[in-house]
């Protein structure tokens, strides 16, 4: 069966057009999620942190919005602390480095104090992720204000730590269902 040439023209604008193309990436986005889920959800959650923290340090936004904290304790606990460690340099050490905001030793400071946390989380799988989450960011919240306190005003040193907890606290509230549905 031949095809004609006018009938080749209609199925290469079918496939050139632009609503195609996206149904194309969906399909493949689909595939790739059924095949390899946690390699998958790994490099979105990446992605999407590093977006997040590299506007938010270009524009210097006052609080932090990321859900670096949140991913750290998710990733601790399904794929392993190395993992974890390579999660944020790609989404936290080189956005913030390409937004212009350098890394100073108090930066690998309060990586540390969150790794504690995040480190010991591992240990509580049998503990619900959204408890593990909140009790992870009060730890970490306390080891910020200790580590803040040698350097200023103790109620400063409170204050600091107030938008970052409760930031953290949501993104624990609002996912920590869904992420143990994906990745559980």
């Amino acid at each position: 069966m031949k095809i004609s040439k006018t009938m080749k023209k209609q199925i290469t604008a079918i496939f050139k057009a632009k609503e195609m193309k996206y149904i194309l990436l969906g399909l493949l986005l689909i595939i790739t999620f059924l095949s390899a889920k946690k390699t998958f959800l790994y490099v979105i959650f990446t992605i999407f942190t590093s977006i997040i923290i590299y506007y938010s340090k270009l524009y210097h936004f006052p609080i932090d919005v990321s859900p670096l904290f949140f991913l750290e304790v998710v990733i601790a606990r399904y794929y392993g602390l190395q993992w974890t460690l390579l999660f944020i340099l790609l989404a936290y050490i080189v956005p913030k480095t390409l937004a212009g905001s350098s890394m100073n030793w108090e930066s690998y400071i309060f990586i540390a104090i969150g790794l504690i946390p995040v480190t010991v989380s591992i240990f509580f799988k049998q503990v619900p992720l959204i408890y593990v989450g909140y009790a992870s960011s009060i730890v970490q919240y306390i080891g910020g204000v200790i580590f803040q306190s040698r350097m200023k005003p103790l109620i400063l040193c409170l204050s600091d730590g107030v938008a970052n907890v409760t930031n953290n606290m949501l993104w624990f509230l609002i996912f920590s269902d869904l992420m143990v549905l994906l990745l559980g």
